[in-house]
């Protein structure tokens, strides 16, 4: 991040680091090689949140190293899903008044600017509301007891106490956000750099849970929770995934104004729907070679 003699107020940042041993652990993606749709899928979700970071006059970061988790990466390689905590504890964001962080598969689908619909410390979709045709919310906990016990006591062995999400949201029994777009106040990240348990703490120690349960959303979420943090829910629009609509090219899935293809067979979606042309704020000009992928950390 360069300084210029009138700079953005805002951020945007995205990072996506790929391990070595991605495709030999996890293995092809409907016949794809996992590590090259991954940057293929990056590419394009950075190349639409530059052009909306213009738009809206925000500054604009892409991360391909684990910076803030270096240390322990070196050990485990599934710490990077808690980079994301560097827009907390890196000095250089601080100069930001307001930081989005948004993960590399979501799409851009709106010139409307986020920024102006924060007023909370934290913003986000809540697991709970998101709504489609096919599905319900990813609120899991609400209708399977081992996943709500296995929230209970991770949250409880950590002293993070289980906050139901109440109307005007859709009533459940733990408040998760989806934390793949979380927009911080300079504020936010001041108080939670002083406050937060230590991620290594949650990650590390305690009971050892399934990996939805140990990775960065419920942490966060609960984080927010204990320390009293002002959440703002935002509504589905800014967080939804169009393949869990009948028709994943329709009116209603191309409503939202974040387009986010969560899970590995909709990333082969979001790379062929970028192809085919098939984004409106997206066209799929300049379409770079394999390898020609631009990253800054």
């Amino acid at each position: 991040m360069t300084q210029r003699e009138n700079p953005n107020t805002n951020l945007i940042f995205q990072y996506l680091v790929i391990n070595d041993d991605l495709d030999q652990k996890r293995g092809d993606v409907e016949g794809r090689s996992r590590s090259q749709l991954y940057r293929e899928m990056a590419d394009i979700s950075r190349k639409s949140f530059e052009i909306y970071a213009k738009q809206i006059g925000a500054d604009y970061l892409y991360s391909d190293q684990a910076v803030f988790t270096k240390e322990e990466y070196a050990k485990d390689t599934t710490v990077c899903l808690f980079e994301c905590l560097r827009v907390v504890y890196d000095e250089s964001f601080d100069k930001y008044d307001k930081v989005l962080f948004v993960d590399t598969d979501i799409v851009v689908n709106t010139t409307d600017n986020i920024f102006d619909e924060c007023d909370g410390e934290v913003c986000g979709v809540l697991e709970s509301d998101i709504r489609t045709e096919n599905a319900g919310g990813y609120n899991a906990w609400d209708y399977n007891d081992k996943t709500y016990n296995d929230y209970r006591e991770k949250y409880e062995w950590h002293g993070v106490p289980l906050i139901p999400a109440l109307p005007p949201n859709h009533p459940s029994k733990i408040t998760v956000m989806n934390t793949g777009v979380v927009v911080w106040t300079r504020e936010a990240r001041l108080r939670a750099r002083e406050v937060f348990d230590d991620w290594k703490w949650w990650f590390f120690e305690g009971p050892q849970k399934h990996m939805s349960i140990m990775n960065d959303q419920p942490y966060l979420s609960g984080q927010f929770m204990k320390h009293d943090f002002d959440v703002q829910t935002l509504d589905q629009k800014w967080n939804d995934t169009p393949t869990h609509y009948k028709d994943p090219w329709g009116e209603k899935a191309l409503s939202a104004n974040f387009l986010h293809y969560t899970g590995g067979g909709n990333k082969v979606v979001m790379v062929d729907g970028y192809r085919d042309g098939k984004f409106p704020l997206l066209p799929p000009d300049d379409w770079p070679e394999a390898g020609d992928i631009c990253h800054f950390s």
